[in-house]
């Protein structure tokens, strides 16, 4: 078996072909229940707990400035802000498997290691070595997710999986708000002790999951050959197969070149823009004058609010297998957030304005990452490349958005809000772009597609002629191909 072999989505053997035809319909219906039981229950739960941990370690810092971190290592200015740009915008692509767990056991000595920060420059080393460190973890897992999934089960999965940031920002909010009542009156900061007690759970978590971290589906020992044979061919069926193993560059150009992509980019980047209030929500529920373990306390009901909203929006998705509107309307929901929060000053409807602006926000991230993942669904290096360009990309938008938060704007931070009100509008209008190029597309796979079909005299899933990879036109003629149209 070859490398490429190996990949859910790439050439199956034919020994895994054969596996799979020789069962009844009602048989594979069955298997691929209990298959989807199994992977459920076997990857999501240790993904979850990581990403958790990971937006805990990742989120320390905003707690942190509620307990004084500024005050006590004489922050400025803009200084608090610029030390989060490492933490989120660094991204690399990098195999999950192999460096998951490593990478876990870097970033949450690293976390631990902010306590020892005593000035602007030891904090800003230390959130510069987190950003490298979780680099490897959202991008790597995403394209895992794209290994074992077929596009009606990828956005549902990656809700599920990105509600665990949610409840990060809840839970971290409660457990700071426990560190902060618990130590403060010691003679050692609360905030150092938030990054301590963090960091050490994160390294010895990070211990464990290197055991348990599933790779790929014909690679994965508690897959009986069976399982191993339905994990890739049904990947295969979904998106078509796998041509020749192109290299990165080639890879790379395709997605380049790819308009599509471009489009879905440009949504990701307006929703990581506006986003970016959470790494700033503490301080804005701090601007209602309440106490700084109540503030803590109250950053908890919207991120639970908007983990079940995101949940519904990526189950709806799934089952319909549309996302235009699952970007579109959340869109629309975080606007009247934004324009209540623009509008007044009442604590009450600012506080009720974050539970529209978060699931608005955040709902439509993993539609994102599903929709791209359809987008760039073959070869499968030009997915992982797209959705490592849909998050990176994205993140850039972290370079600028830390700025529009400084504490001489509150408590109203007008700059920001009217900023965050024009980008969810283009998020808006790119979606309704992406949507309607991708229907014209569909229109043109269809009529390909049954061309190929009738002139090969080959069957729906049979259709695999070679493409040249600089034929004008390529990417739609290839899923033509396949049959397999994009979502919209």
């Amino acid at each position: 078996m070859t490398k490429t072999d190996v990949r859910a989505g790439s050439n199956a053997t034919p020994d895994y072909r054969s596996i799979v035809a020789a069962w009844t319909p009602e048989e594979r219906i069955e298997k691929e229940k209990k298959f989807l039981r199994k992977i459920d229950t076997r990857l999501l739960p240790i993904l979850i707990v990581m990403y958790i941990m990971n937006y805990i370690d990742r989120n320390a810092l905003p707690q942190a400035r509620i307990q004084g971190i500024e005050q006590d290592l004489g922050l400025k200015g803009v200084e608090y802000n610029i030390v989060l740009i490492p933490s989120n915008m660094i991204l690399g692509k990098l195999r999950p498997s192999v460096y998951l767990s490593a990478c876990m056991v870097a970033w949450g000595v690293v976390s631990g290691a902010t306590a020892a920060a005593h000035n602007f420059g030891g904090l800003a080393a230390t959130r510069f070595f987190l950003g490298i460190t979780e680099a490897p973890f959202f991008p790597g897992v995403a394209f895992l997710f794209s290994g074992w999934y077929t596009r009606k089960e990828l956005g549902l999965r990656l809700g599920i999986f990105f509600c665990a940031a949610m409840l990060s920002g809840a839970f971290g909010g409660l457990f700071a708000a426990g560190i902060a009542a618990a130590f403060e009156n010691n003679r050692l900061p609360s905030w150092r002790w938030l990054f301590i007690i963090e960091g050490a759970a994160t390294v010895v978590f990070a211990v464990v999951t290197g055991f348990v971290i599933p790779d790929w589906p014909a690679t994965t020992k508690w897959l009986t050959e069976e399982e191993k044979a339905l994990g890739v061919v049904r990947l295969i069926e979904d998106a078509g197969e796998e041509e020749e193993d192109i290299n990165n560059w080639t890879a790379f150009k395709l997605a380049a070149k790819d308009y599509r992509v471009w489009l879905c980019i440009l949504g990701q980047l307006c929703v990581q823009a506006v986003a970016s209030l959470t790494n700033f929500l503490p301080t804005l529920v701090n601007s209602f004058g309440y106490s700084k373990i109540n503030t803590l306390l109250l950053t908890a009901p919207p991120y639970l609010f908007t983990a079940l909203f995101c949940l519904f929006n990526t189950w709806y998705s799934d089952r319909t297998s549309k996302r235009s509107p699952h970007m579109i309307y959340p869109s629309f929901v975080a606007i009247a957030g934004i324009v209540i929060t623009m509008a007044t000053t009442n604590n009450g409807a600012r506080y009720f304005a974050l539970f529209l602006m978060l699931p608005g926000t955040y709902g439509c991230f993993q539609i994102s990452n599903a929709w791209m993942a359809n987008i760039g669904a073959r070869p499968q290096k030009k997915r992982a490349i797209s959705l490592a360009m849909n998050n990176s990309f994205g993140n850039v938008a972290l370079v600028w958005t830390p700025y529009l938060y400084p504490a001489s704007d509150g408590p109203r931070y007008m700059t920001a809000w009217s900023v965050n009100l024009a980008l969810t509008v283009v998020t808006v209008l790119s979606s309704a772009a992406l949507s309607y190029c991708l229907r014209r597309d569909n229109k043109k796979i269809e009529e390909l597609h049954e061309t190929i079909t009738i002139e090969a005299g080959l069957g729906d899933k049979d259709s695999s002629h070679h493409i040249e990879q600089n034929e004008a036109n390529a990417t739609v003629t290839r899923r033509a191909n396949a049959g397999a149209k994009y979502d919209v």
